[in-house]
């Protein structure tokens, strides 16, 4: 709001006026000329004071994503590694499991061969 009241005065300096005349004007433009500068450079300092905040804004915000990213990084390793766990248990039990069943195939094969051997001998001594 300060703004506005001293830019107005500034502007209004500029009107000639009939005692004054162009040394009130050329006093108007040194008047403005020196709050433009003087405005300027605090809009500098306040723009550098924002870039160095942002600066400091982002380096947190950076080390702080880059601690959320390896945390997450860290949980998805170790979900992987008890996947991974958790698969090769059921796979070495679907082996024990493979291993029994073959042992039951073989046993029950041996049995329907003895089997067979036993009904091919009684098939004989019936046929003589």
């Amino acid at each position: 709001m300060a703004f506005k009241k001293r830019a107005k005065k500034a502007f209004e300096s500029f009107h000639f006026e009939e005692r004054g005349g162009p040394t009130v004007f050329a006093e108007g433009m040194r008047h403005l000329t020196q709050e433009i500068l003087s405005s300027f450079d605090a809009r500098v300092a306040g723009v550098a004071a924002l870039k160095q905040e942002t600066r400091r804004f982002l380096g947190n915000a950076e080390s702080s994503r880059l601690r959320d990213f390896r945390a997450l990084h860290e949980s998805i390793r170790a979900g992987q590694e008890a996947r991974s766990r958790h698969l090769g248990a059921m796979l070495a039990g679907f082996q024990r499991m493979l291993f029994s069943f073959r042992q039951d195939h073989q046993a029950a094969a041996s049995h329907w061969q003895s089997m067979a051997a036993a009904l091919a001998k009684k098939r004989a001594s019936l046929a003589r």
